[in-house]
């Protein structure tokens, strides 16, 4: 049997409880009169205890304790762990006490726990009071959603309110607009005497708007309380309240120096960051007959929270390029200097350190240009006389041996010629002996000079004649001229057939840009690395540096001549590459940086 203090309420005092719990604010606050009424429903209770906290996080503390004023026992504090550790429902049965404890569920969400102890031993008594507490669970359920669907309604409440008067500071465009915005219309509908909004500058915070005030100067001396005040906050880095808070013990002079002057007895400062630094505070000021309570605090930081953004937006925007310039400098070097950002400052060290290590290492400055390799010699082949093409034996590309024929001229014509010439001079010395047979000097001198006339012609004959095989004067390689197709076309005397050049001489014609040419001489050394044989580096000798540029695709380039070290059978001319000429040892900085420098300082010597 149960003593005075541990039975169960009478019938009385259970429609007390259920109206208790009917009308509790919160779950903590029901939880006693609910804890209760599952005591009395089960016999030989002696003992409960209901846990609650967040859900499934924790941490879960004792909300009532039933009978009121006792403490659990440890017997009921172990299986309350174990019944909270497993998540299920747990039943400890000894003597002269058992235990039962019930998990409390939402949604597949832990909430809390309850547990009884009683005197029962019997396990259909303690299966019965576990399905009691099962089923009593419910109504514990009901308050608990009820509480948790009073707080949605006021985080919905207090998000549009939020966004309602932060509405005012997004349709203004500029800054100051928008401040006086946000303030006028913030001390509106949070019923303010007057609503302030200060940023940092320097060390000290300056009152950028106050409400229903279009224009102020910053030496009132309403201004430099607020603004005072608000250093205040920002030095504390907290929320300050006034009157103060019973559990609060932050420096609050400021504020009572400005509540007892301007009489606003009521006054609360949200300071506000953006980024990683405090940028500012919002001050609100009322009588003293309307306090700041906990909600509208919240509702003004979640206002501030989001209004301050807003506003070092149109901030930004407003401002000067070099104080943006000034900005972002102070901001990176503050990642260089300050906590945190690790990564940035090892990158920034490596790269110090490498600026060193190049400013003061040295190497071999080599000024690189586009290369053609040429025969060092290029023998032209053009036709003696005109004719035409009889045969054609090679064409360009071949590579032919001294003395080769390339191709042939028709000849016929010029024999026709010939054997008339040779019947003329016969005339022609006939003629002249009869001359001399009749003692005629002056026909004799006429024919003489005739048949002298004929002998030239067939000079001049026999001579073409012999020139009608065109043959490479070298061994070399033929380097233009294709007359395959053109067998019978007419060609008229100096036009170029062929052109050929040796294989064992080559010389390199270099394509220096002019921003390089100062550094090149005659007899520095190189080396060539073909297009077509780039697994090969030929050296090379700068013969002559030719003092005329020539323009090509927007740049000036000069010719340099240069002549291979060595040969190989692998060269043809006309083969493209890149050469390199050593110019002499430099700073490793200065070869890399060079040309920018000296293009910038062109640039602005042009500029100014």
């Amino acid at each position: 049997m149960l003593d005075a203090a541990q039975s169960p309420p009478a019938t009385g005092e259970e429609d007390a409880l259920w109206q208790a719990m009917s009308v509790a604010g919160s779950a903590d606050s029901a939880g006693q009169a609910w804890l209760a009424l599952q005591c009395s429903m089960i016999d030989g209770a002696s003992r409960g205890v209901l846990v609650l906290g967040p859900p499934d996080s924790g941490p879960y503390v004792p909300v009532s304790v039933w009978p009121p004023g006792q403490t659990a026992t440890p017997l009921l504090a172990e299986v309350a762990g174990n019944a909270l550790a497993q998540r299920r429902p747990v039943i400890l049965k000894q003597r002269p006490h058992s235990v039962v404890a019930s998990p409390v569920m939402v949604d597949g969400h832990l909430h809390g726990l309850v547990a009884i102890e009683s005197s029962a031993q019997q396990e259909s008594r303690l299966q019965q009071q576990l399905t009691q507490l099962r089923w009593g669970s419910g109504g514990l359920e009901a308050i608990l959603r009820r509480d948790q669907s009073q707080d949605e309604q006021m985080t919905r409440e207090r998000l549009i309110a939020t966004l309602d008067m932060v509405a005012s500071a997004l349709a203004e465009d500029g800054f100051q607009a928008a401040a006086q915005a946000l303030a006028t219309d913030l001390a509106i509908r949070l019923d303010c005497d007057r609503v302030s909004i200060g940023f940092l500058r320097e060390r000290n915070t300056h009152v950028v708007a106050v409400s229903h005030s279009a224009e102020f100067g910053e030496r009132m001396n309403l201004i430099r309380a607020i603004g005072t005040a608000m250093d205040e906050a920002l030095d504390q880095k907290s929320i300050i309240v006034l009157p103060a808070r019973g559990d609060e013990t932050l420096v609050t002079r400021d504020h009572a120096a400005l509540a007892r002057q301007f009489g606003s007895d009521s006054v609360l400062t949200v300071p506000f960051a953006v980024g990683e630094l405090t940028s500012g505070a919002f001050s609100f000021e009322r009588p003293g007959t309307r306090p700041f309570d906990p909600d509208t605090v919240e509702l003004c930081q979640a206002v501030v929270a989001l209004g301050c953004r807003i506003l070092e937006a149109r901030r930004l925007n407003e401002r000067l390029l070099v104080a943006r310039i000034k900005d972002a400098a102070e901001a990176e070097l503050r990642k260089f200097i300050g906590p945190r950002h690790f990564g940035r400052k090892l990158a920034a060290s490596v790269l110090m350190l490498l600026a060193v290590f190049f400013s003061f290492a040295t190497g071999e400055h080599r000024v690189a240009a586009n290369a053609t390799l040429e025969g060092a010699v290029r023998r032209v082949l053009v036709a003696p006389f005109d004719g035409y093409v009889a045969t054609a034996t090679h064409r360009a590309g071949d590579v032919v041996a001294a003395a080769t024929v390339l191709a042939t001229l028709d000849d016929r014509d010029l024999r026709l010629e010939y054997y008339k010439w040779t019947s003329q001079r016969s005339q022609y010395a006939k003629q002249y002996q009869e001359a001399m047979a009749q003692h005629d000097r002056a026909q004799s001198n006429i024919t003489l000079s005739q048949v002298q006339q004929a002998d030239a012609q067939m000079n001049l004959l026999a001579e073409q004649l012999s020139r009608t095989q065109i043959a490479a004067p070298f061994a070399g390689i033929v380097v233009s001229g294709d007359l395959h197709q053109s067998l019978g076309s007419a060609v008229r005397r100096g036009q170029v057939l062929f052109e050929v050049a040796p294989l064992n001489a080559y010389r390199v014609i270099l394509e220096v840009d002019e921003s390089d040419i100062t550094a090149v001489r005659a007899d520095q050394k190189g080396s060539l690395s073909l297009t077509s044989i780039p697994d090969e580096v030929f050296p090379l000798t700068v013969t002559h540096v030719t003092p005329v540029a020539v323009a090509r695709e927007g740049r000036s380039y000069f010719r340099v001549e240069a002549l291979l070290g060595q040969t190989s059978n692998r060269l043809r001319p006309g083969m493209e590459g890149v050469a390199k000429v050593e110019a002499g040892r430099a700073r490793l900085i200065w070869i890399w940086t060079h040309k920018f420098v000296d293009w910038l300082r062109l640039t602005l010597w042009a500029w100014f």
